[in-house]
């Protein structure tokens, strides 16, 4: 009894830890304060369908790529990779279902794969149940447009995913309509970016983890982040300022060839 609830535990653990999920429940969140428009780009699906369910309005463009309303899981089994290169892997382990998701050197046991099935369906089925709820839609009739098909914007208005189809300006109308503002009265849009993903982003945050990194080369490579003109800062300047500092550090070196390379 006691390995099966651990086993259970921790497939409940996997199963919860989706970032869309959780995306989800804190727009959800937000939506019960103010009105949350979803406004949907080129794709949107799967998970950014899912994110766009706690929206109290969905548009779409009608060629965006959205719904694909399912679950995709599975697991690598590398044995036969792993005995090619002489690799050999062990896992000391507590509790029957312990290895699930940790031993890819192997295949799943009949008990393991029947747990990780019932895992995946549980998973489409919360998806699914909320897809219809988020539509007012009768769950069989979700389970139509669900199955993890993907729609074009066109097609999952008629189908009822979304509400509207259009752009960002379609979506500010609908959100200024529902927040009882004027639609001729002015709005600022915020438009939030994370650098923290771009490739200069990416070695900022390398600069602010690597041990005995000079000052210098953390505030130029925030500078750089910050820049809307990176490019025209790649004359010379940058390796001037580099010149004094120590690449005696690895990572240093890597930041030095890629500043190089652009």
């Amino acid at each position: 009894m006691k390995e099966r609830e651990e086993g259970n535990e921790m497939a409940e653990r996997l199963a919860t830890a989706s970032l869309s999920k959780r995306m989800w429940r804190e727009i959800k969140r937000l939506a019960d304060s103010k009105p949350v428009i979803a406004s949907m780009a080129d794709v949107a699906a799967s998970g950014g369908y899912y994110m766009a369910m706690a929206a109290d309005a969905i548009v779409a463009e009608s060629l965006t790529l959205t719904g694909s309303i399912g679950v995709v899981s599975g697991k690598f089994n590398l044995g036969k990779l792993y005995d090619f290169i002489g690799f050999n892997k062990e896992i000391i382990s507590r509790g029957r279902y312990a290895e699930l998701a940790a031993a890819d050197q192997r295949p799943f046991r009949i008990d393991e794969a029947e747990l990780f099935a019932k895992r995946a369906q549980h998973m489409y089925t919360q998806f699914r149940d909320k897809a219809a709820i988020s539509r007012s839609m009768e769950v069989d009739r979700m389970e139509q447009v669900a199955q993890g098909r993907v729609w074009t914007g066109h097609d999952a208005a008629s189908l009822g995913l979304v509400d509207a189809i259009g752009g960002l300006s379609r979506a500010v109308a609908i959100a200024k309509e529902k927040a009882n503002i004027p639609q001729d009265e002015q709005v600022t849009l915020v438009e939030l970016q994370d650098s923290s993903s771009s490739p200069l982003g990416i070695l900022s945050n390398l600069a602010n983890t690597v041990v005995e990194v000079d000052d210098s080369v953390k505030e130029l490579l925030h500078e750089m982040v910050s820049s809307d003109e990176i490019q025209a800062r790649m004359d010379g300047i940058l390796f001037e300022k580099l010149e004094g500092t120590s690449y005696a550090n690895s990572g240093l070196t890597l930041m030095k060839e890629y500043l190089r390379s652009l």
